[in-house]
This record gives structure tokens, C-alpha cells and sequence, in this order.
């Protein structure tokens, strides 16, 4: 594609930060992508996060993101700032003494944060980021009702208030600040539906409506690009209202699914998941679609008929370049035989608690190998507890979040899928691009893709943990098939899944897309 006319690509994508899942990696890695081919790059995110400027500096030091990718916040725009923030100065760190004048404290088990009391009745909350800054208050009634919310950005700055239905505990204002203390925003909810009734910045009022003020800056974003060609992708299902409604002479839209688009059971006749409907509903008003399997793409057309513009273009994945002596490192270090790794968001979408069911079957088998689970997730207590309950602590092991998947799936003899449906599932990928083979369920969209059952892996039927754990046992007792398996399935990646394949169908749909807009 020539230089000169070259579009500008823009994602939306409601948040970034530093620990997310598979969708903001993902994203983060096209934006990327894009950037390194000489396009002008942005990625415009639509949440309230004081903390960008961090957020912005850690991926660009962890090479998370190219240099040139614009991570542009609506937030921050909307204050008044007209260039993406990246921090220049240590955060101001606090500490609870400075607030504990005429109160009794209380610290709050496993948190920064403390509970504060005066005369006896509890009027204060105060919670602190891990780097000690100050990240909000609390304050409540003589009934313990919590009034407002004080949030403040990792320089002391008062950033946002929040005032409470005392009934209900959920905001009814919002007032947001910029750093002189002036308001530039004010939001009224329903506490009752959570629903926005109106919404104020400067004197535009938006009323019962909380897309219209995102369009409103997304097309000030889009005005003052230099550029009469511009390619607007939705890269989350909360920004694809925005881009449906968003009209522009400039603009060509493009819908990217990451996730599966069935509802439970996740069969190919289920109903379409509640998330996905609006863009599913609409996407004859994309000039293009973008999913990430051939298989998905036929059970979509199966139900709407054959689309032009729908192309599957699926994930690649590059191993990190690293140095002469950590790579003479990795060649010599051998893979434990004894280690299972799993890499996933525990949520109950992921059904890990399958694989721990399995992992205990597996040990009643083979007493001394072990289970890494790297990530969290809002299932991370009852895991744990299921753990505790199948008293198998000193074999599974929940190790928290990485920001090196490379490298932790370099050490296990096999990793493992239980999810109950994935858009593709990247996790599969990385593992089988370091060359560990994976053991999953038969789910949709995926692992049939990329694994050749019992060459380069395994595919196992969709919920039966005796099967899993089946597996398990057999790549354990053999970790010279386990091993191969790693090769097959590392090369297999290289073949199909490389980065010249994703630029060649990337840039065939980017070709599809500005000739059908632009002509």
C-alpha cells in the first residue's frame, strides 16, 4: 500500500491497563502492528482512569505497545489536555498518619486501605495504591451510609466525586475535577437502574443518553486528524453503539470480534450473547468484519447468508526477541516434566475449577507433578477454596498475574484450555508458538484450528474432566510424546499462524474496506 495513501487506523477500546486479559494484549499488539507499517496509529480508550499517564509510561518501558501507537483517553481530553499524558515525575506517596488526627484506625485485612472512627462511629475510608499514592476516600453518615467518594490521581489531585444514594449506596452525581478544581463534567445516574439521566460538559447538555457524549468527542478526535481517509475499528463490545451511531465523510468502519458470539449452551443454534447483539444486529453498517476463525465465519453466514465483508483473519504470535545469553539460557534449560501450566482470566467462563476437578484425579495417579495457574480474576478466592477443599495446595499453585506468558509456558510439558467458548483463544496460541503442546476441550472458536488432535496436542470433548485428566496422565507418563508434540505444534504456528500471513490478510481487508467507502 503506498505511503501516501495510507489511512489513519483508529481502535476503540474502553480501557487500557497494565493488567488485562487476552483482548487488551491483543489490541495493544494490532495497534502495534500497524504503527510498525508507517500508519498513523490510535488507540482512543472512553473510561475514567487517573492513572494513564502510569499506564502509558509501564507499557512503553515493557515494550507492551510501539512507540508511535497514541493511546488517547476521553477523560483527559475532556479536561482540557490536548496531548496524551505520560507521568514525568514520581507519584506523591502518602500515608495514613497524615490523616489520623482525632481518629481511631483500623486497617483493612489484605488491603491498603483503612477504616477511620471518631467518637465511636465510623466516618472514613481511605484506600491507597500499591505505590502508596492516594486513591480515594470514603465518607458515611452517623448511619454508616456512604455519602460520597473522593477519587484522586497518583499526584494528589482531586479527580472525581461521587455523591451517594444513601439507600441504595450507588452514585447519584458525579462532578469531575481538573487540576485548577474546576468542573468540566458533571453526570446524573438512576441510582435505581444505574442508568444516566443526564450528562454536562461545558454547555453541551446530553439527556437520558450515554453514547451521545463519546460521539461527540470521538468526532473531535476525527475532525482534527489530517487525514480524509480514516479507519475506525470497534475492538470491544462497549464501543460498537458508538461507532454504529458515528457518522463521518472521514471515517470507514470496521467491527473486530474477538469474543464467540453464541450465548449459553455456546452450541452453533444458541441465541446470540446479549454483549455481541448490538454489533451482530448492525453489521451490515460496517463496511467491514473482522473474526478470527474460518469456523466462526461459516456459523455466522450460516445465519445471515454470505457477507463480502466479512473476512476471518486469525491472531499470529511472535516469541520476544531476547539476548545472546538468555537464549543460550532457554536452550540448555530443560522443561520440567512434572509441570502443567495454565495462563488464563479466572472467571467462570474459563472453567478452571475443570482443570483442578482433573489435576486432583490426576495426582491420585501421580503423586509428585504439579499445576501452575498464572492470572486472576473475580474467581480467585472460590478457586482457591476449591484447592483447599481437594486438599491438593502442595500441587496447584495460583501464582498470580505475568506479564512474560513466553517464558512461563517455556517451563511446563503441556498446558491446558477448559473455557467454555473463546473468539479464538490466544492463550492457545502462545502456548503452542514456545512449543507447548495444549490439551482443551472441543470448544468453539479455536482449538480445532490450531490443534491436531493427538499430533500436536489434544482435543478432548467439551466438559468431561475424566477425559481431561486422562490426557493429563498421558502427557505426564510420556514427556518424550509430550515433547514432539511441543515441535509439531510450535511449527505447525510458525506455518499458519506467522506474522506474514496476519499482514497479508489485514491488509487485503484494509484494500476491501477503503474501496468500497472511498472508491
Amino acid at each position: 500500500m503506498n505511503l501516501y495513501l495510507k489511512p489513519t487506523i483508529v481502535f476503540l477500546i474502553n480501557s487500557i491497563d497494565l493488567i488485562r486479559g487476552g483482548l487488551t494484549r491483543a489490541s495493544l499488539k494490532q495497534a502495534s502492528f500497524f504503527a510498525e507499517l508507517g500508519f498513523e496509529s490510535y488507540m482512543l480508550t472512553f473510561n475514567f482512569n487517573p492513572r494513564y499517564p502510569l499506564i502509558r509510561k509501564k507499557l512503553l518501558e515493557m515494550n507492551k505497545v510501539h512507540s508511535n501507537v497514541i493511546i488517547r483517553n476521553m477523560y483527559e481530553e475532556l479536561e482540557g489536555h490536548n496531548k496524551p499524558l505520560i507521568a514525568d515525575k514520581p507519584v506523591k506517596k502518602r500515608s495514613i498518619a497524615e490523616f489520623s488526627e482525632g481518629f481511631v484506625i483500623e486497617k483493612r485485612k489484605g488491603h491498603n486501605a483503612y477504616r477511620l472512627f471518631k467518637n465511636g462511629l465510623y466516618v472514613k475510608y481511605i484506600a491507597f495504591n500499591s505505590d502508596n499514592s492516594l486513591k480515594l476516600i470514603d465518607y458515611f453518615d452517623e448511619n454508616r451510609r456512604r455519602t460520597k467518594r473522593e477519587e484522586y490521581d497518583p499526584w494528589g489531585n482531586l479527580k472525581k466525586v461521587a455523591y451517594m444514594d444513601l439507600e441504595l449506596n450507588k452514585p447519584r452525581q458525579l462532578v469531575y475535577y481538573n487540576n485548577n478544581g474546576e468542573v468540566f463534567l458533571t453526570q446524573w445516574n438512576n441510582p435505581e437502574n444505574d442508568k444516566v439521566e443526564k450528562i454536562v460538559i461545558g454547555n453541551k447538555t446530553f439527556i437520558n443518553d450515554n453514547v451521545s457524549h463519546k460521539i461527540y468527542w470521538l468526532k473531535n478526535v476525527i475532525d482534527n486528524i489530517d487525514n480524509d481517509r480514516i479507519i475506525v475499528i470497534s475492538d470491544t463490545r462497549s464501543t460498537d453503539e458508538i461507532l454504529i451511531k458515528f457518522d463521518h465523510p472521514k471515517i470507514a468502519k470496521i467491527w473486530r470480534l474477538h469474543s464467540g458470539h453464541l450465548g449459553p449452551p455456546y452450541t452453533e443454534d444458541a441465541k446470540i450473547a446479549n454483549k455481541v447483539k448490538i454489533g451482530f444486529e448492525n453489521i451490515d453498517k460496517f463496511d467491514g468484519v473482522a473474526l478470527l476463525t474460518n469456523e466462526q465465519k461459516k456459523d455466522i453466514e450460516k445465519r445471515i447468508g454470505t457477507k463480502e465483508h466479512i473476512k476471518a483473519i486469525p491472531h499470529y504470535h511472535e516469541t520476544p526477541k531476547v539476548s545472546f545469553m538468555k537464549s543460550l539460557i532457554f536452550l540448555f534449560k530443560r522443561r520440567d516434566p512434572k509441570l502443567a501450566i495454565v495462563i488464563s482470566r479466572l472467571s467462570t467462563l474459563k472453567r478452571i475449577d475443570h482443570i483442578i476437578k482433573a489435576f486432583k484425579i490426576v495426582l491420585n495417579k501421580i503423586p509428585d507433578v504439579r499445576l501452575e495457574i498464572w492470572g486472576t480474576g473475580d474467581q480467585e478466592k472460590n478457586l482457591q477454596q476449591l484447592i483447599n477443599d481437594l486438599k491438593v495446595n502442595q500441587n496447584v499453585i495460583l501464582k498470580g498475574y505475568t506479564h512474560e506468558p513466553d517464558s512461563i509456558y517455556r517451563k511446563g510439558i503441556f498446558s491446558v484450555v477448559t473455557s467454555k467458548q473463546e473468539g479464538f483463544c490466544l492463550s492457545l496460541l502462545e502456548s503452542m508458538a514456545n512449543g507447548t503442546p495444549v490439551i482443551s476441550y472441543n470448544i468453539k472458536y479455536g482449538p480445532s484450528d490450531m490443534i491436531v488432535d493427538g499430533k500436536n496436542g489434544f482435543i478432548v470433548d467439551n466438559g468431561n474432566i475424566e477425559q481431561l485428566a486422562e490426557k493429563m496422565i498421558f502427557m505426564f507418563e510420556n514427556p518424550k510424546i509430550a515433547l514432539e508434540m511441543g515441535k509439531k505444534a510450535q511449527m505447525h504456528i510458525e506455518q499458519n499462524f506467522n506474522k506474514q500471513v496476519y499482514e497479508q490478510k489485514w491488509m487485503e481487508l484494509i484494500q476491501f474496506v477503503m474501496e468500497k467507502k472511498f472508491k
